[in-house]
């Protein structure tokens, strides 16, 4: 038995204590594929529980890079375009993922429906013109299919950090760097954004 994990269940698996003991740890599992709790979880029986931790120790995240890069995905009924490489978001886009980036550092996991559902809009729409808010859209996300978004995250997240490192001395600077007090270099502040329109 193999699973074909959401992205909300692939979160819920990432979050569980390894700390734990190994049945413990099996417990959380089960719960967060069957999207029980952890007392239910603990009262399935051994011939069933056990096929669901053996489903689950066949699944390899590796093995979804093979999958090809789609920057397509349904929420809800709506065709929504994920967009994947850094420089095309908007304004809102970047600033939405940046927030979330810099108060979840090293938890990309963690976040990675609030920052998929930065990276989406409706196809052919702008940036929240689907009338919902991120935490709305990433509650749609977690329903997706881990195989459909995996390799568009992975591949916005090592963009985005090319950009960044690109920047690195720009957002140290803006962000009360060594520049003198009253002096903009507006040539470097700006430049991130004038390389991205180009």
């Amino acid at each position: 038995m193999s699973f074909n994990l959401t992205v909300g269940q692939y979160q819920l698996l990432n979050e569980i204590d390894e700390e734990l003991s190994m049945i413990e740890q099996n417990i959380y599992a089960v719960a967060a594929i069957r999207g029980i709790t952890y007392e239910e979880a603990s009262k399935i029986k051994m011939t069933e529980f056990s096929k669901i931790v053996s489903g689950l120790t066949e699944f390899n995240v590796r093995l979804l890079e093979k999958v090809r890069v789609t920057n397509k995905v349904n929420l809800g009924g709506v065709d929504y375009h994920i967009e994947h490489k850094p420089d095309k978001l908007t304004s809102g886009q970047l600033l939405d993922v940046l927030n979330i980036r810099s108060k979840n550092q090293g938890k990309a996991v963690e976040v990675m429906d609030m920052l998929l559902a930065s990276m989406c809009k409706p196809k052919g729409k702008e940036y929240g013109d689907d009338d919902l808010n991120i935490n709305e859209r990433a509650a749609l996300i977690r329903d997706v299919k881990l195989s459909e978004v995996w390799n568009v995250f992975v591949f916005f997240l090592e963009s985005l950090e090319q950009l960044l490192q690109r920047f690195r001395g720009l957002f140290e600077q803006v962000d009360g760097g060594d520049a003198e007090e009253g002096a903009a270099d507006f040539g470097r502040r700006w430049g991130l954004f004038s390389v991205m329109a180009e």
